[in-house]
């Protein structure tokens, strides 16, 4: 069963993600034209704000939280950004649904962050220096190899000052989760136990081998002649493996799979991932013997195999570190989920109308 093993914060990172990355407005946008009267929706579970914009500037505003605006002019021009980001991805059909959705979606961060971000204020949270460089540092040796950070931030649409911002937020909620959960985040012995054998099945590692092959590959167009040419040249180039040549330097030479450039190392292969022939072929092999000739629909093949791993089940010991982790970062998101319910509850959040 596949657990990451992430550090604590990453778990908060998610919402780092969903709630910054996707972005929130800016902050000078928020607390503005609270002073006269407007003509705002109500639902019956949304307090109304004790001063409202004027009339005028209303016009702009579409929803305020706990006196927090976020306004129609920003959400307009969050969406053009992200379109133009994704554009060339989104199916034409699909544009008006997937544009919708964004906006609930920009909608929902701006409450969810700004409910957040007026706890922290009340709780008086603070996030360290050091806190928000190990962070960064996290961040920064996550990347895929070869990706800049500063192509992350142009990616995320983030300066670094807003994005040391944003690392600073994450790690406040984290403390006001961990605030809540108090002694009870660590799973206890007994929940592990209980995950384990509740998944035992999760934690049974298939049976898999470790192979390498060159392939003579047969094209829809070849004739009988080219045909019995390919034969000869796979009977040739097995000869010459069984005469002692080496079959990395054999295969990058001669094989016409693009596994070529390792050796015609393929990695560790299960059950039910290639051809029946090929599977057939590489799970009956003893190891480091040159098997025979296999032919499927791609070709002629000489199979290696380097190791062969038995099915095995994971025992609790070997993974009990990793269980921890994985639960520990449920119940950070149970956590979580039910903070910003609690929080949604309890503030005056109110959408409106031209």
């Amino acid at each position: 069963m596949k657990i990451k093993n992430r550090k604590k914060w990453m778990a908060v990172y998610v919402i780092f993600v969903v709630v910054v990355i996707l972005g929130c407005g800016n902050k000078e946008e928020k607390n503005k034209d609270a002073a006269n009267q407007a003509q705002p929706t109500s639902p019956d579970s949304i307090a109304k704000p004790a001063t409202e914009p004027s009339e005028a500037n209303s016009k702009d505003i579409l929803v305020s939280v706990d006196g927090k605006y976020f306004k129609k002019s920003q959400l307009e021009k969050e969406i053009k950004e992200l379109m133009n980001v994704y554009k060339d991805k989104i199916p034409k059909d699909k544009t008006k649904d997937i544009q919708a959705n964004m906006k609930k979606q920009v909608v929902e961060n701006f409450i969810i962050r700004t409910v957040l971000e007026n706890e922290i204020e009340k709780r008086k949270i603070q996030a360290s220096e050091k806190e928000i460089n190990e962070s960064i540092e996290q961040i920064k040796a996550s990347l895929p190899p070869g990706k800049k950070f500063a192509d992350f931030l142009k990616q995320s649409r983030l300066t670094k000052g807003k994005f040391n911002e944003d690392i600073a937020f994450t790690i406040k909620v984290k403390q006001l989760v961990q605030i809540d959960l108090g002694n009870k985040a660590k799973p206890s012995a007994k929940e592990i136990s209980k995950f384990y054998n509740e998944n035992k099945d999760k934690f049974v590692v298939p049976e898999s081998v470790h192979v390498r092959h060159i392939l003579v590959a047969i094209d829809q167009g070849d004739d009988e002649k080219i045909k019995a040419e390919k034969k000869e040249k796979i009977e040739n180039l097995h000869k010459q493996l069984s005469d002692g040549a080496d079959f990395a330097e054999v295969a990058r030479t001669n094989s016409d799979c693009p596994s070529k450039e390792n050796g015609g190392d393929l990695g560790i292969i299960k059950k039910g991932e290639t051809v029946k022939q090929f599977e057939d072929a590489a799970f009956s092999q003893e190891k480091n013997v040159i098997g025979p000739v296999v032919t499927t629909e791609y070709g002629h093949h000489i199979i290696q195999v380097i190791d062969h791993n038995k099915a095995k089940t994971i025992t609790m010991a070997e993974t009990k570190s990793k269980i921890s982790n994985y639960l520990e970062q449920q119940k950070q998101m149970e956590a979580f989920s039910s903070l910003v319910k609690k929080l949604r509850e309890n503030a005056k959040i109110l959408i409106y109308e031209n």
